[in-house]
């Protein structure tokens, strides 16, 4: 039997968390909220048809958090990271032909800012509320500005055997908060045809399960949220250009919905960060509708 029904999805709504409080720590990269939706612009055919084509909308409104393993110091000698915080709204169009090989691209405007990205005002109402802990300082903050952003991605993936596949995505991010290129490659098993690690497929896929074990190389050539402006600099850190980060994962599809748990390891993205790598977990929750 086919793993795939020929009926469709036709939008999505879901909420997608990464934090690193899963592995008992608060530093770095700690916290990214994401609540997304999204939809079928058009499909006339179901696109896991071969030379098919699948059109879909994406929409995710955000906000990422960044924090130094010395959260209550005022002293810069003592900061090994920068604070800051990022929230924007993203829009995604993604283009499949076929299973295996898509591509698409996508526009993120927003801002940063301590207080204008309200980093700073939940992150400290979370700590005294939620973890009964002290205010955080938030010295030396990445500061205030607006952001526009533009992206472009592809992605293919290649069949060893009927379970396993060789996949890859590559991103390309141009604009005032984000400049850089990464490359995701990995191995993916399981009873899930397509590349369902890959961007938010909306067809109407059978029960199933996937596992992803890759790692993703970045060049950045500029990133506001960590290091402020590249020209006349607006913050004291310095950033790593080639940055790495170990991923493993698994998926669950049921017809109303998808599970996904990925575990993050990150090497260092600022020069001075204490600890070479940093893990944080995401959890995706997706709800399908027909």
């Amino acid at each position: 039997m086919s793993l795939f029904s020929l009926v469709q999805a036709q939008r999505y709504v879901g909420v997608n968390v990464d934090n690193d409080l899963y592995f008992g720590i608060d530093q770095y990269y700690s916290s990214g909220i994401f609540l997304e939706y999204g939809k079928i612009l058009n499909s006339s055919k179901d696109s896991i048809t071969k030379n098919q084509n699948f059109v879909s909308h994406h929409w995710t409104l955000g906000q990422e958090i960044n924090t130094p393993s010395y959260r209550s110091t005022n002293k810069l000698s003592k900061m090994d990271y920068p604070y800051s915080g990022w929230l924007f709204l993203r829009f995604i169009e993604d283009r499949f032909q076929g299973p295996d090989f898509g591509f698409g691209w996508g526009v993120e405007i927003g801002t940063t800012g301590a207080e204008a990205s309200l980093a700073k005002p939940m992150q400290n109402s979370y700590h005294k509320l939620i973890l009964n802990l002290d205010p955080l300082s938030w010295a030396y903050s990445i500061p205030q500005q607006y952001h526009l952003n533009f992206q472009a991605t592809l992605r293919w993936g290649l069949s060893i055997n009927k379970k396993l596949k060789w996949v890859q995505e590559s991103q390309l991010h141009l604009g005032t908060f984000r400049t850089a290129a990464s490359s995701r490659i990995g191995l993916q098993f399981g009873n899930l045809a397509g590349l369902p690690f890959f961007g938010k497929r909306l067809e109407y896929y059978k029960k199933g399960t996937a596992l992803f074990l890759g790692n993703v190389f970045h060049y950045n050539y500029h990133n506001y949220g960590l290091t402020g402006k590249r020209v006349n600099p607006n913050s004291p850190f310095d950033a790593n250009d080639f940055v790495n980060t170990l991923q493993a994962g698994i998926l669950f599809y049921s017809k109303k919905g998808t599970a996904h748990f990925l575990v993050n390891s990150i090497s260092k993205r600022i020069v001075s960060e204490r600890f070479n790598r940093h893990p944080y977990l995401n959890i995706t929750l997706t709800r399908i509708f027909n």
